[in-house]
């Protein structure tokens, strides 16, 4: 039986393989992991190009990646762009400037290829500029209801690709909340090309246990001792993913034998800093040495993060469609205090997790919540019982079949 040719598009920030991190990266990597264990899609995935991504990538059967390498004259451009719009133009969310030269030449090499090239279907990984890969020699036209859109985040521009995005095969939300969102948004009361796919791990990597010498050695390398409790935040260090919130629960929290461990970094592997980062930091300064903040971790070290934790905390402040740390958490097996957040609602339930309203007394219900886990063992462990049941089946095999699935649509 032929495979299907599947172009699977990235968003050209950073690389896949996920060697530099990223969350939709990370489900990219992990999709081709379970291609090269499944094989029923001849996978072609457009990527920004990186050394040590295209090492590993070298070793795939079943996937090809092409990458696209981005001019020395193009990151000069980028560079100068952030730069000005950090510190002349003063632009609250700078970082959204960083790569904008890089990614347009991304889309204009991806669409050339798409245009020179057949593939029976095409996937466009969560950015809506990507469509212009489709606008571009009107490949809209070459791949009419053979397009799709697998939705991450909330979308607030078209980039001139409105009628293109508004006739996709099919839409393939995180959840039912984002659906909802880009529905909103183009006005489309059709809710037959929607489809929830819900974000899964690979289960065998994160539902890990740890022996007495791994455990005191990661202890060790973060300046925790064996009696210590740990709490653990995983994510990108940026204000809405409540990590001021956290800080501020945490320094209510008077028990000297807990500990805060911080692992991310502002933005994944690429070593930028924020002021927000440096605020954090001098904040977390009048709690000692209770709190330990990691950097950036690659990707396949997290697991044991959280085979350490007592507890996960992930505080979202803002719509959170899916968080990727919510479903590791969960997977690994870790009792999850989080927010009412987007999406988060529909992977968390009650039984495994805390979920707190983002209201005025947050900040409060978190200090009490950590407390109530870190000190009630009976309470914990029901929770980590509730959710190695809830994703027991939360497989990357689930996942993938599930798209090969929608796909054939």
């Amino acid at each position: 039986m032929q495979r299907q040719s599947v172009a699977l598009v990235t968003s050209g920030y950073f690389p896949v393989p996920a060697t530099l991190g990223g969350a939709v990266e990370a489900l990219d990597e992990n999709l081709i992991n379970q291609n090269e264990v499944s094989g029923r899609l001849n996978l072609v995935v457009f990527s920004s190009y990186d050394v040590k991504a295209k090492e590993v990538a070298s070793n795939y059967k079943n996937t090809e990646v092409k990458f696209v390498i981005t001019p020395v004259l193009v990151k000069v451009c980028d560079k100068v762009i952030y730069f000005v719009a950090k510190n002349i133009l003063k632009k609250k969310k700078s970082l959204s400037y960083r790569y904008i030269a890089q990614r347009l030449y991304f889309i204009s090499k991806v669409a050339k290829t798409l245009r020179d090239e057949d593939f029976d279907k095409v996937v466009l990984e969560n950015h809506s500029t990507l469509f212009i890969t489709l606008k571009k020699h009107d490949n809209y036209k070459k791949y009419a209801s053979k397009y799709y859109y697998h939705l991450h985040n909330i979308v607030t521009n078209d980039y001139g690709c409105r009628e293109i995005m508004q006739h996709c095969a099919g839409v393939i939300g995180v959840s039912d909340y984002i659906n909802s969102t880009l529905r909103s948004f183009l006005g489309d009361g059709d809710k037959s090309n929607y489809f929830v796919l819900r974000n899964k791990i690979d289960r065998d990597k994160f539902a890990i246990s740890l022996s007495f010498d791994e455990k005191r050695a990661l202890r060790d390398k973060y300046g925790i001792s064996d009696d210590e409790k740990i709490v653990l935040f995983t994510g990108r260090f940026s204000e809405e993913k409540g990590i001021r919130e956290l800080l501020d629960a945490f320094g209510k929290i008077k028990d000297e034998n807990v500990k805060l461990l911080v692992v991310g970094g502002y933005y994944f592997g690429s070593g930028m800093r924020s002021p927000f980062e440096e605020e954090m930091k001098s904040k977390a300064d009048k709690m000692k040495d209770r709190v330990v903040f990691t950097g950036f971790v690659e990707y396949s070290q997290i697991p044991k993060l959280y085979a350490i934790a007592d507890v996960v905390v992930i505080p979202s402040m803002w719509d959170d469609p899916a968080p990727l740390t919510v479903i590791e958490s969960l997977t690994a097996g870790k009792a999850l205090i989080t927010t009412d957040s987007g999406g988060i609602p529909e992977y968390a339930t009650e039984e495994s997790s805390i979920i707190l309203k983002r209201d005025e007394s947050l900040v409060d219900n978190l200090a009490s919540s950590i407390t109530t886990v870190i000190n009630d063992s009976s309470k914990r462990n029901h929770m980590e019982k509730a959710a190695g049941e809830l994703t027991k089946n939360w497989t990357m095999e689930a996942f993938y079949e599930d798209l090969c699935y929608l796909l054939k649509k």
